[in-house]
Parts: structure tokens; sequence; C-alpha cells
């Protein structure tokens, strides 16, 4: 069953869950180690190593601290929705290919969208003095 099976027993006020989800749980500090490891395997690190210019445990405790707050999981989801349309049978997808419009067109009609909006709700009224003038946005009264 999804969401756990339920037993109750009788003589008993309480219930016992089986949870039968998959879970993943990893280790950021192990992670940073073996990758740093891995990425300088082909370079002779041993007296930098000994020197203590190369990681140390401080070391790798603050890159992973760092990236508890900027890692971002885009390649673990485009796997899972990889996976989902193969088992559905999905061959291709293109993924933001919903238009064939540059950036910077996409970017021009969106400003001409923000222009109209703000022309719907805002009239510019100009302040002025000897010196300076300014424009400034007054709400429309509805």
């Amino acid at each position: 069953m999804r969401q756990g099976v339920l037993y109750w027993l009788d003589t008993y006020d309480f219930v016992m869950a089986i949870d039968d989800d998959v879970k993943i749980t990893i280790n950021l500090n192990e992670l940073v180690e073996i990758r740093a490891k891995l990425i300088s395997q082909y370079d002779n690190y041993s007296d930098k190593v000994s020197k203590g210019e190369y990681l140390d445990g401080g070391d790798i405790d603050r890159i992973a601290t760092g990236l508890r707050d900027t890692l971002t999981w885009d390649t673990l989801y485009s796997m899972v929705d990889d996976a989902v349309l193969d088992y559905l049978g999905i061959k291709e997808t293109h993924y933001g290919e919903r238009t064939i419009e540059t950036i910077e067109l996409t970017m021009e009609k969106e400003r001409k969208e923000r222009e109209k909006e703000f022309k719907k709700n805002f009239d510019l009224v100009k302040l002025e003095s000897p010196s300076w003038t300014l424009e400034i946005p007054m709400r429309k009264k509805k």
C-alpha cells in the first residue's frame, strides 16, 4: 500500500506504521570529500595535503555548509522526468521549446505588456521646479 500500512492492536492505544517509500539521504561532507579526491586524483596533491594546503576537514565542512544553501536538483529532476516519460512510453520531449522566439523578442513582448498595464493603472504627472522637472506615476481613480 502506498502511504504505509497501519496495524491496530486491540489492547494498546498506539498505531505502528510501516513506510514503504524510497528515501535518499546524502551526507554532503562525505560527498564533497569523495568528489574532491576524485577530481584531483590525476595530480599529485600529497605534498599539499601534508602541508595543510589542500582540503582538510574544516575546508570540507565549509564547502558542504555552503552547498546546503545553494545546491540545486536540476539534474536529479531531469533524470526522474526522463524515467517517468520512458515508463509512460513518451519518447520525445523538448523542454523550453514551446516557442522559437529569441530571448530578446520575448523580453520585448514582456516589456510592452508591462507598459500597457502601467498605462492602464497610472498617469504620469509632472512636478516642476525652477531647476528640475520630475514625472511621477499617480494611480488612476476608478
